[in-house]
């Protein structure tokens, strides 16, 4: 299994953030790395969520409509990961290849391991944003501040 984690989509075409993820797991499926891909983002204020524009672009990238599984609910990473737990739960599935933007990956395995998940990290080398010593400074505080938020979240919640 490989999850991607949703980003910005652009009218009804992924942000070139997006883009670079989707084409990099397209690969990673291509190379025989997992069976499935997992898209996960949720609505983008047009009529398409952002795991139905990544299906789009995982389609012509040559990866079949049967290996796509689309996680409409993705809203956030937290629940991203709960749903991907779910799934690979109710599909007898062990481990899974984490697909995002590198800033977002410490966040991704920091909530992979408080779910139980065997996740491992896969991002592509370059992104738009991690080409940009401004951007990826800019991003890597939002991360270090969602992931502050979520592991209070975590703290508090019932479960």
């Amino acid at each position: 299994m490989i999850c991607v984690f949703g980003a910005a989509v652009w009218g009804n075409s992924p942000s070139p953030e997006l883009e670079a993820r989707i084409v990099w797991a397209a690969e990673l499926y291509r190379e025989g790395r997992a069976p499935f891909l997992f898209l996960s983002g949720g609505p983008t204020g047009a009529n398409l969520s952002e795991s139905d524009v990544m299906g789009a672009v995982a389609l012509k990238q040559g990866v079949p409509r049967s290996a796509l599984i689309f996680d409409n609910a993705g809203m956030t990473t937290a629940r991203t990961l709960a749903n991907l737990k779910r799934y690979m739960q109710g599909n007898g599935l062990t481990s899974c290849l984490m697909v995002s933007s590198p800033f977002h990956m410490a966040r991704i395995m920091v909530l992979a391991r408080l779910n139980r998940l065997q996740a491992f990290t896969c991002p592509p080398t370059e992104t738009p944003v991690s080409l940009s010593v401004l951007q990826r400074t800019r991003a890597t505080a939002r991360e270090e501040l969602a992931l502050f938020k979520d592991l209070l979240v975590f703290a508090l919640s019932p479960d």
